[in-house]
């Protein structure tokens, strides 16, 4: 009987095992779990003059799962953010953003312009391109509760935060997205964190 119990101890424990090996984001044991996130409408997903492969269907993909999901492309990224900027800055947004030194500089261009629409430095972002190859994510908050002196975020006020409600910053540095990201996405997404997409998989970056 002892023994029996000693067989089905094992086998539990191989069990549970095998469960931890079939999740979709791997995180080094050493460092904390982010915090994730799930995305919401209303969604602009927004790419530049240099596009990413795949934006279509990646885009369409994206809105029969959320349904009120804004595609913006084919302009350089500075003048089609202009065109709909209100409309933007009130929505939550990612930015697929391609790896070239002319995506880059697209990139670079709308930080200068609009930052809000960002939050994360070129800077940051090609340096982390020059220890990761992309695919590249990495989602943030623009927060705008207000502090102790009545302003939003860090005691300034941003554009896009008049209606007090925080939004979804996300860029995606690809040379090509696909459906099954956008499926991925949509169980959520982790903050303030690089990550790739690779293998069907998200991976945090150490």
């Amino acid at each position: 009987m002892k023994k029996m119990e000693s067989i089905l101890m094992v086998i539990l424990v191989l069990f549970a095992f095998g469960l931890a090996g079939c999740g979709t984001a791997s995180f080094p044991s050493s460092s904390p779990v982010p915090e994730m996130i799930s995305l919401e409408s209303p969604l602009y997903i927004i790419e530049g003059e240099n596009q990413v492969e795949g934006f279509m269907d990646f885009g369409e993909k994206m809105q029969s799962i959320y349904g009120e999901v804004s595609l913006l492309g084919g302009y350089p990224l500075v003048e089609g953010v202009e065109k709909y900027l209100e409309d933007i800055r009130g929505s939550n947004t990612i930015l697929l953003i391609s790896p070239t030194p002319e995506g880059m500089q697209e990139f670079r261009d709308l930080e200068a312009m609009y930052s809000d629409l960002c939050l994360i430095s070129s800077v940051e972002l090609e340096l982390e391109l020059e220890f990761h190859s992309s695919p590249l994510l990495y989602f943030s908050f623009l927060y705008c509760q207000s502090d102790d002196s009545g302003s939003a975020w860090g005691g300034g006020t941003l554009p896009g935060c008049e209606d007090g409600q925080d939004k979804i910053r996300g860029i995606i540095v690809a040379e090509q997205v696909n459906p099954g990201l956008a499926e991925l996405l949509s169980e959520g997404v982790l903050l303030n964190v690089f990550f790739r997409y690779e293998n069907g998989q998200l991976q945090i970056l150490e």
